[in-house]
């Protein structure tokens, strides 16, 4: 039985899943017009290579008015490694989901339906931008999100690759064996 329970564990650690939070400048631009923020956040999932981005609660604030739009992601993209960061493309439909932000009761986003979306987003452990293109058919624009952002000192990356994984348990397990 304990054999299984140390088989169940090391098949739950292989899998190679991070998880990066980026504070990020947001640039939205619609028809010349250029709404900006900071401090909002994306969330970069890895598992395995394949990526999810997502920015949660968007908002977007036009001359100091809130249309809260909702929670747009990006998933099961597969990561290009190359010049020290990561590249995910994507281009097709997605639904924009409704936000949970409780300030607000009513999300634009899941009102749209499918919207085309391309996106290009490079990032290594610390930093990320993205250029994402919402083309709103239906109003006979494109809106265009420009995302610029830094990510805090990881903590627990102990091998200092700049990603907290099962290779920094394995260092600290190393480092205490050695002891």
């Amino acid at each position: 039985m304990k054999k299984f329970f140390v088989f169940m564990a090391a098949a739950c650690c292989a899998v190679a899943l991070s998880a990066t939070t980026y504070t990020s400048h947001l640039k939205v631009t619609i028809n010349q017009t250029v709404a900006e923020q900071d401090q909002v956040q994306v969330e970069v999932v890895n598992t395995n290579g394949v990526y999810t981005l997502t920015l949660k609660n968007f908002v977007l604030v036009a001359e100091g008015v809130p249309m809260p739009v909702g929670n747009i992601e990006v998933s099961g993209v597969e990561g290009v490694d190359e010049f020290g960061y990561t590249t995910i493309t994507f281009n097709g439909p997605i639904n924009i989901a409704a936000g949970d932000d409780p300030q607000y009761d009513f999300w634009v986003g899941p009102q749209l339906g499918e919207v085309p979306l391309d996106m290009v987003a490079r990032f290594t452990g610390t930093a990320m931008s993205a250029n994402i293109d919402i083309n709103l058919q239906v109003l006979q624009q494109i809106i265009g999100v420009q995302l610029f952002g830094v990510a805090p000192e990881l903590k627990g990356d102990v091998n200092k690759d700049g990603e907290v994984t099962v290779a920094d348990v394995n260092a600290v397990v190393k480092e205490i064996i050695n002891q």
